[in-house]
């Protein structure tokens, strides 16, 4: 029977692959039936005699115990001599007893342990079924399942074979042989799809090395294209930089020569006019002397007024000289008090007068004698009042050394304004209440503090029987910040170059209240023409502020706007002595590298920056204006070396936000600008154009292909960029909130590689920008969205300019335009600190 059941298993493992075919998953009546079903299968049948099954081993078993336990129970008591055979038979059948017994455990344990054998081999079948259901062609499945079926396999092959369970081992045997044979099928099935799948990778492996090669010989067409072009460009960049160079070096050497022929015929005049004036001083001082003779009781008693540097003196109570002390816009005996010792907080103050559209060969401050102001209304008054005592006394003003130069003082008389001989040589025209008029010709500079000591002493007989001094100063001049309004936006007209640009910046700015001033034959870059600035003066009702603008010696004052309204624009100053500097930093003192933050902590007014590269500094003349008005400085120098113009506002603008007092820092990001590029590419824009329509064009992908410009924006955000950021945080106290990186890039030579979003201008709560002309993604500028992005939070609105005409010259909207700002409405002497 069991050489029979050894040849099925020969057969099966022959015929297991018509099996593993027919045979699709394992059902779950192949797993292990329950012993007791193995035991009534198992082809013995039961006797009397032997048992048949464990269970009968185990009713045997205790049918021996309790025979043994009988026996010893019951002994048989029979007399010995009556029946001396009995103990003996008695004995045997103990004896058989215990042996039978013997067999009958060891039987038992074989079946027990060949029941634990069959348990187990049933319970490693029945995880090969679970996974052989859910193999689904995994090769490593089907070598689990495997597995298994040998592991069940060689457990039954541990059952004994004088095991009741060695018949169903058979088999199960041969079950499970079926079972290994079609998972081994299955797993060679797994295997092949899987060296299928592996040799389909490898030929779209192959496919998409060669496609990448392909494309990587495009792109380095596109490269050496680009380098190409990028050659061409530089070139004719650097045949019209050197046009240019010739150009302005020959307008410099005409300049030069002008200057110096003027300077010459000034030199005449000066000292033509120093000597009318020494003999006209020598003629008044011999009618001055003949006068006092004739008048003086003694020749000795004549005292001639002492012009020299003054201290204070007390005057008799009935002598009242005051200036707006108090600066509450009227002049009274609340005046007295403070008025020998000025400072920003408090003192007289005084304007610099210059009358609109002036334009004498001879600059205000270089002129001597003035017979009348120049605007009468806008003198610092000053009070003059005595008592019937002083009447037939003689009244002098004499100012300090240092101030005399820079002042002129006049005198309102029933004819009108009169000037005043402040050299102490020539009386006031005498009267109880004397109203003087005092202007300065000049603001605070370098060489002058701008203060002024201003001394009136009353001579009766050649005696001086009374004498008082006030201290003045000229009020300084403020930069007013982005965030003040815009009362006019003013840009030149260049013909059919900027007409689209100027039309849209009417549009832009006019429904702000703000109006749009186009000047005739004036220079493409406004910005750097002048800063235009105001200064404040009180007046009885209100403060008064009167612009004053700051204008670039390489610009004639004729390019200069007229104004119609006299209260409008005060005056138009130049500060310092042009300069000659080298071709890389020749833009360094143009007025776009002069910008100031709004309030600040420290300065209410704001604090003033500029652009340094390395030695070459904005135009230190005007730096020392700037800390002379002790109001916005000490300046901050900015490193702008590495930018084409050398100027800050390329890289770092204010913008005010829909708070009041509140606005934001905007500085240029190269590492943004990368970022934007590579964002693009990222989302399958790779293909579309950036910078359209101007000279550099050029795809999203050719642009990132150029590693050599990535790197060097990279670098300038690491070297550049970044330390200018912690400056600007220490500098003017800016927390990380306020600041935003806007998407920027820089060609080698520091011009902007796309139209600059920080080189912008606020007015009135609207932000004039630059278009980016980015990638058009479904209809829309992802840049300009991108920028809407930054300043969403913080409420700007934002028109879009098309500054194309400019961005082909390397600037943008702030440098092609200026604007006239109203100043703050509060008084910079009750916004000081020690106030």
């Amino acid at each position: 029977m069991r050489l029979v059941k050894y040849i099925a298993i020969a057969i099966i493992n022959t015929f297991g692959v018509i099996i593993g075919i027919i045979w699709v998953a394992v059902p779950q009546t192949l797993a292990q039936p329950s012993l007791n079903n193995q035991l009534q299968i198992s082809g013995r049948q039961p006797d009397t005699e032997t048992p048949q099954s464990l269970a009968e081993f185990y009713k045997l078993r205790d049918r021996l115990k309790l025979e043994l336990d009988q026996i010893a129970k019951n002994p048989d008591r029979t007399s010995f001599f009556l029946e001396p055979w009995k103990p003996q038979i008695q004995r045997q059948k103990s004896e058989a007893l215990v042996l039978q017994l013997a067999k009958v455990n060891s039987s038992i344990q074989i079946e027990e342990t060949a029941k634990n054998t069959w348990n187990e081999s049933a319970k490693i079948a029945s995880e090969a079924v679970i996974i052989g259901r859910t193999a689904k062609s995994s090769p490593a499945s089907w070598e689990q399942s495997q597995r298994l079926w040998q592991s069940a396999i060689k457990t039954l092959r541990q059952i004994p074979h004088d095991s009741f369970l060695a018949s169903g081992a058979i088999d199960k045997t041969i079950e499970y042989q079926g079972n290994l044979t079609v998972a081994t099928y299955e797993l060679q099935i797994a295997r092949n799809v899987q060296k299928a799948l592996a040799e389909e990778q490898e030929k779209q492996e192959l496919a998409r090395r060669e496609i990448e090669k392909k494309e990587q010989a495009r792109k380095e067409l596109e490269r050496q294209e680009f380098e190409k072009q990028e050659i061409v460009r530089k070139e004719r960049e650097r045949q019209e930089f050197e046009q240019q160079e010739i150009v302005r070096k020959e307008r410099e050497k005409q300049e030069q020569a002008r200057q110096e022929l003027a300077k010459k015929e000034l030199e005449k005049q000066e000292q033509a006019r120093q000597e009318l004036e020494r003999q006209a001083r020598e003629k008044q001082e011999q009618a001055r002397q003949e006068e006092l003779a004739k008048t003086s009781p003694t020749p000795q008693a004549t005292l001639t007024p002492n012009p020299s540097p003054l201290l204070p003196t007390s005057a008799p109570s009935n002598f009242f000289f005051a200036g707006d002390t108090n600066r509450d816009g009227e002049i009274n005996d609340q005046d007295e008090p403070g008025k020998e010792q000025w400072s920003l907080s408090k003192g007289t103050l005084v304007l610099f007068n210059d009358k609109l559209g002036d334009r004498r060969k001879i600059p205000v401050w270089q002129q001597t004698k003035v017979s009348a102001p120049r605007r009468p209304a806008m003198l610092s008054q000053v009070h003059l009042k005595m008592s019937e005592n002083f009447k037939g006394s003689q009244v002098f003003i004499t100012a300090d050394n240092l101030a005399s130069p820079h002042i002129n003082v006049f005198q309102k008389t029933g004819d009108g304004w009169q000037n005043v001989d402040i050299s102490g040589t020539k009386p006031l025209v005498f009267s109880k209440n004397i109203v003087l008029g005092v202007e300065t010709k000049q603001f605070a500079d370098r060489n002058w503090s701008g203060r002024i000591n201003l001394k009136a002493n009353a001579i009766n007989n050649g005696q001086e029987i009374a004498s008082a001094t006030i201290q003045m100063g000229v009020t300084p001049w403020i930069m007013p910040s982005n965030i003040t309004p815009v009362t006019e936006v003013q840009v030149s007209d260049r013909g059919s170059g900027n007409s689209e640009f100027i039309s849209q910046l009417k549009q832009a700015v006019e429904p702000t209240g703000a109006k749009v001033k186009i000047i005739q034959g004036d220079k493409a870059w406004m910005q750097d023409i002048q800063k235009n600035g105001y200064v404040q003066f009180p007046e009885k009702s209100q403060t008064r502020n009167l612009n004053v603008a700051l204008q670039n010696n390489s610009n004639a004052l004729g390019n200069y706007p007229q104004k119609t309204n006299p209260d409008e624009y005060l005056s138009v100053v130049k500060i310092g002595q042009p300069r000659n500097l080298e071709s890389p930093n020749q833009w360094a003192d143009g007025y776009g590298n002069l910008q100031v933050t709004p309030p600040i902590p420290g300065y209410p007014m704001g604090r003033i920056y500029y652009g340094k590269s390395g030695n070459a500094s904005f135009n230190p003349e005007v730096l020392d204006f700037i800390q002379a008005q002790q109001i916005q400085g000490p300046a901050v120098d900015i490193d702008t070396s590495w930018l084409l113009t050398r100027q800050v506002d390329e890289i770092i603008n204010f913008i005010p936000s829909t708070t009041p007092g509140k606005y934001i820092m905007a500085i240029a990001s190269p590492e943004a600008g990368v970022k934007l590029l590579e964002e693009l590419a990222g989302k399958g824009y790779g293909d579309v154009k950036i910078n359209r329509g101007l000279s550099n064009e050029i795809t999203v992908s050719a642009a990132l292909k150029n590693q050599a410009l990535i790197k060097h924006n990279l670098n300038l955000q690491t070297q550049k960029l970044n330390p200018i950021i912690d400056k600007l945080k220490r500098e003017f106290s800016l927390t990380d909130d306020q600041i935003i990186q806007i998407p920027a890039m820089f060609g080698y030579s520091g011009y902007a590689w796309w139209p600059n979003l920080v080189n912008s201008v606020p007015v009135n709560g609207n932000l004039l920008v630059s278009n980016p002309r980015g990638a058009l993604i479904d209809g829309k500028d992802y840049t300009q969205e991108k920028l809407r992005q930054l300043l969403l939070p913080f409420g700007v609105n934002v028109s879009f300019l098309d500054d194309r005409y400019y961005q082909e010259l390397r600037g943008n909207v702030q440098s092609a335009t200026n604007t006239i700002r109203k100043g703050e409405e509060r008084p910079f002497w009750q916004s000081l600190p020690n106030n």
